[in-house]
């Protein structure tokens, strides 16, 4: 079965089929007011200098969303990743709405050290961003930021080096779904 990508709803058929992808659980700070939003259009793009990026929509009303709007006025940004017992916290805050979405999700706004947004206390690893870039690419804008400080809880650490096996990571699905990194397997890459 092939699809006409100009006549189909190309939202439902990508975020179905690129699947799990991460959640960035971005919080900022700015004209816009405190923020924090989750974005599953989102990943690592470089280690050196070490760049990650995430892809804001439009707002309903076709304006810019909150979070990009001060990310661009300040440049700067927090990556909150986002567990399995912060689930329901970070599904709060996806609605639209005015208020501040910490607040709404019930969990913590932590001072960054490197810059001025905050980020989430209860998180268990925090990436703070200064803006590096942004690209228009239609309805989407992706949002690149150079890590200037990380924040990593003892829990997920294992000899001061990520342990997968402690972080149970949230993945996005399509429409309501999402998944966590529990099932794991390894594979030997060939030399």
């Amino acid at each position: 079965m092939e699809f006409d990508p100009e006549s189909e709803s190309m939202y439902r058929w990508l975020s179905g089929a690129v699947v799990p992808r991460p959640v960035a659980w971005v919080s900022s700070d700015g004209p816009a007011g405190r923020n924090l939003a989750p974005y599953s259009f989102f990943n690592v793009m470089c280690v050196a200098p070490p760049v990650l990026a995430f892809a804001p929509g439009q707002a309903p009303d076709g304006e810019q969303k909150d979070t990009l709007r001060n990310a661009r006025e300040t440049e700067s940004f927090v990556v909150n990743l986002v567990t399995v017992d912060l689930a329901e916290a970070m599904v709060a805050t996806a609605a639209t709405g005015d208020g501040d979405e910490f607040d709404l999700a019930g969990v913590t706004a932590a001072p960054a050290t490197e810059v001025d947004a905050p980020r989430v206390a209860e998180a268990p690893v925090s990436f703070e961003c200064r803006l590096h870039d942004t690209l228009e690419l239609g309805s989407n804008t992706a949002t690149f930021g150079r890590v200037v400080h990380f924040h990593a809880d003892e829990s997920v650490l294992t000899d001061r080096k990520m342990d997968t096996e402690q972080f149970d990571a949230l993945g996005r699905l399509a429409a309501d779904g999402y998944c966590t990194t529990r099932d794991r397997f390894t594979l030997s890459r060939p030399d």
